[in-house]
């Protein structure tokens, strides 16, 4: 049989201090455990809130007024910059606040004059008061009379003329025309030397056009047919003239009928009027086939004024004697 040995008091303070430093051991073990977890934990949650957008409030608060601009201190005293274009030139002065400065007073500075037709930008006048930075542009107005030279095209017309009437006398076929030239005045406005605005004033003509002439043979107005009537009533002796459109009353007969080529003048106490005649002269021009239609009071006895289509033929026709054939004699309606 075993015999046990007690331990003596020796002994078991020996394994009091073992057992204390194991306890120290394991207790410091666990607690670096502990640390460790909480670490994580912590980590995974930081991980957890980045990847969520947070919401956001944006608090909208009334716009920031802009400050004033700065002002220039010179001797204590609050000065301001004002600005001037004139005449090309840029100018910049300052005023101090209290000084009660105009527009008058930037001109003055800078020497500008300035006159009653002169233009200031945005409606400023001399008296306008002046503030931080204002821009004063001075506008220098002059009126000119300028007198401008312009041609005036001349005009084309259509001759109709009796070419047998001018046998042995060359005729032109035309007449060349010419330009006219007046004269335009304009009242002219500029802003720094640039036209603006023209007005005309007024125009006179220097030169007037001469017409183009295009002479065309109306020998086709005369009624000729195939030659003197072989049946008529009589056959008288006359003195013939001519008329057209351009003497007094030549625009309407006395029976009231246009004037034209065929239609004669006579003296409707010899010859009535509204008689059919046939008038060839003693130079061989025929007249042809016509009707007393007017009167004249040049006309008198065998006197008979042919109507001829131009002014021309009338004074190139003069006085012709001939043959009057009376083939019927009108009535007066």
């Amino acid at each position: 049989m075993a015999v046990k040995r007690k331990m003596s008091k020796k002994d078991l303070k020996i394994y009091g201090r073992i057992l204390t430093v194991a306890l120290f051991v394991i207790f410091t073990i666990a607690c670096f455990f502990v640390y460790d977890i909480v670490l994580v934990a912590k980590t995974e949650d930081n991980d957890e809130q980045s990847d969520t957008i947070p919401d956001v409030i944006i608090e909208v608060t009334d716009p920031v007024e802009p400050k004033e601009p700065e002002k220039i201190v010179v001797s204590d005293k609050v000065v301001f910059l004002a600005h001037l274009t004139a005449d090309r030139k840029d100018y910049t002065f300052p005023f101090y606040v209290n000084e009660n400065a105009t527009v008058g007073s930037l001109l003055e500075r800078a020497g500008v004059t300035i006159t009653k037709d002169d233009y200031i930008n945005n409606g400023y006048t001399v008296d306008t008061p002046l503030f931080e930075d204002i821009y004063v542009e001075i506008g220098r107005i002059e009126y000119k009379e300028v007198v401008e030279k312009v041609s005036i095209p001349f005009d084309t017309v259509e001759m109709p003329m009796i070419y047998s009437i001018w046998k042995g006398v060359k005729l032109k076929d035309s007449e060349k025309g010419q330009n006219g030239t007046k004269e335009i005045t304009y009242r002219v406005k500029y802003v720094d030397g640039v036209e603006v605005s023209s007005t005309k004033i007024s125009e006179k003509v220097t030169k007037k056009p001469v017409t183009a002439k295009k002479y065309v043979d109306r020998t086709d107005l005369l009624d000729l047919r195939n030659g003197p009537p072989s049946e008529y009533i009589t056959v008288i002796d006359i003195n013939a003239t001519a008329y057209t459109y351009i003497e007094e009353g030549g625009m309407v007969t006395a029976t009231g009928h246009p004037t034209q080529v065929g239609y004669v003048a006579v003296d409707s106490s010899v010859i009535p009027l509204y008689s059919k005649l046939y008038i060839v002269l003693d130079n061989g021009f025929v007249y042809g086939y016509c009707t007393a239609m007017d009167v004249g009071g040049a006309i008198k006895e065998n006197d008979i004024d042919l109507f001829l289509p131009n002014a021309e033929d009338m004074r190139t026709f003069g006085v012709k004697s001939g043959k009057c054939y009376i083939i019927s004699y009108g009535k007066s309606n």
